[in-house]
């Protein structure tokens, strides 16, 4: 054994590659950190959330336990891990199975090999790159089960109901709409910096945008000429406050109005869509919250890997993934139809 038990507990980043074994608990609490390890104790990348691991000898039991983002790789002839794996945190599978999935796995562990090898020199990353064609087979990927669970649209589907489908996704088209807003009373700066339409545009994100941004505001300023005693029109200051504090606040009247708006616009979506497109926001939430990450390296192959598939596979599902953009203009076109209809009667 060459370093004991807790290394890389809550490691953020980096890379660590050990010609040797390490004791229990190893990696536990990893949130970003690559490691190529040649045997580990008990409870391997417990609790871990991101990062890479692979090993390459001995394990013990406990392994991937609680685990709920990242990939662990462990190289497995005998076939042992099933019986020591945390089958309740990650699901196991052959780098060598078809599909995509198996394939970006197989690159990770050949990647983490090589890099271990030129690190290390170690004898057992040689022999094993010397005979990957044979040896590649007796490799193993754990991933966790939240993540798929998570991301995953058929998993989505199955879990919730058509309404609640409908209300998450309509909860991000609303909280999407007014955070543009508070963003730019933040940076006191114009909304989309006082983008205009240009002649004859339409169908564009600008321009989706642009609609959406006149029927949030729309709102806003009913509701606040509503609460202003004998306010005369929305360019009054008390007006522009409230409109103001509506916004900031996210008042419940406020929205109120966006939810049935925004229900409105996916209800024509099939249950399959409303899946594709909550996987597919979640999605980029993840991937946002990787790249805020404030750490100097961070590698996590198989989690990039599984992003690109995910979303290679949400736009096979429905063919064309909407923005939320979009999505929300799509009953903004009918609002602003109504409206033009009563004003001219």
């Amino acid at each position: 054994m060459l370093i004991g038990n807790f290394a890389l507990f809550g490691a953020t980043g980096g890379r660590t590659f050990v010609e040797g074994q390490a004791g229990d608990r190893f990696a536990v609490r990893n949130s970003g950190a690559t490691a190529v390890i040649e045997g580990v104790g008990d409870f391997c990348c417990e609790y871990m959330t991101n990062g890479a691991v692979l090993n390459l000898g001995s394990f013990g039991k406990g392994f991937g336990n609680g685990m709920s983002g990242g990939f662990v790789y462990q190289y497995d002839p005998y076939g042992d891990l099933p019986k020591k794996v945390s089958h309740d945190s990650i699901l196991i599978g052959s780098i060598s199975d078809d599909g995509e999935q198996a394939a970006i796995h197989n690159q990770a562990v050949h990647m983490l090999l090589t890099w271990h090898f030129a690190e290390t020199g170690s004898a057992k990353a040689r022999w094993l790159l010397e005979n990957w064609e044979s040896e590649q087979h007796n490799f193993v990927y754990g991933m966790p089960r939240a993540l798929l669970l998570y991301q995953d649209s058929d998993a989505i589907l199955n879990a919730k109901p058509r309404k609640e489908l409908i209300e998450e996704l309509a909860s991000a088209l609303a909280a999407h709409q007014v955070r543009k807003f508070k963003l730019a009373y933040r940076d006191r700066k114009a909304v989309l910096n006082g983008r205009v339409p240009g002649y004859g545009e339409t169908d564009t994100e600008d321009m989706f945008a642009l609609l959406n941004n006149y029927t949030v505001l729309s709102m806003a300023q009913g509701l606040a000429m509503a609460r202003v005693p004998n306010a005369l029109g929305p360019s009054e200051p008390a007006v522009e406050k409230a409109v103001r504090n509506l916004l900031l606040t996210e008042d419940f009247a406020l929205m109120s109005k966006l939810m049935r708006h925004s229900r409105d616009a996916v209800d024509g979506y099939t249950d399959e869509q409303l899946a594709v497109m909550i996987a597919a926001k979640r999605l980029a939430d993840y991937t946002e919250a990787l790249s805020r990450r404030n750490i100097l390296s961070m590698d996590s192959p198989g989690t990039y890997g599984w992003i690109i598939h995910r979303h290679a596979r949400n736009i096979e599902k429905i063919g064309r993934l909407p923005s939320f953009e979009e999505l929300f203009a799509q009953r903004a076109f009918s609002d602003l139809t109504a409206t033009a209809r009563t004003s001219r009667v």
